[in-house]
């Protein structure tokens, strides 16, 4: 039979595991996180060339140069420094991941959304809320 201390220990080594386990971020969710905050530094420091250059082809058929360029032109809140919130995988496919930042003034939220490419993970899709 186990002591009381024995079974107390169990148990405690039981809830640090599970709470670790929690709050742990997949390598996928940090590749995804590197990925995205590489692009929105990229963004913040006017190379939005650079940024685009960086992105999926998918992500470059939907949102060309210019069209990018110009989104982040109109929003000037994007040369701030961006909070990072969380990243969520998609509950479907389980391949892209939405990486969410926060910019304090203005409250709005960008969503990077980071997914394979064929070569590598990339930037597949961009969008502020």
């Amino acid at each position: 039979m186990l002591s009381k201390i024995t079974h107390t220990f169990l148990l405690l080594l039981l809830i640090t595991n599970l709470f670790a386990c929690g709050n742990k971020a997949s390598e996928g969710d940090t590749d995804a996180k590197t990925i995205s905050d590489s692009f929105l530094k990229l963004v913040s420091a006017g190379k939005t060339e650079e940024a685009w250059n960086t992105t999926s082809a998918e992500f470059k058929s939907y949102m060309g140069k210019e069209q990018f360029q110009s989104t982040v032109k109109a929003n000037t809140f994007l040369k701030k420094e961006l909070a990072f919130e969380k990243a969520d995988k998609d509950e479907k496919t389980k391949a892209l991941t939405y990486c969410s930042y926060k910019e304090s003034k203005s409250k709005k939220t960008v969503i990077v959304i980071v997914g394979p490419d064929p070569d590598a993970l990339r930037v597949q899709g961009f969008k502020i809320e």
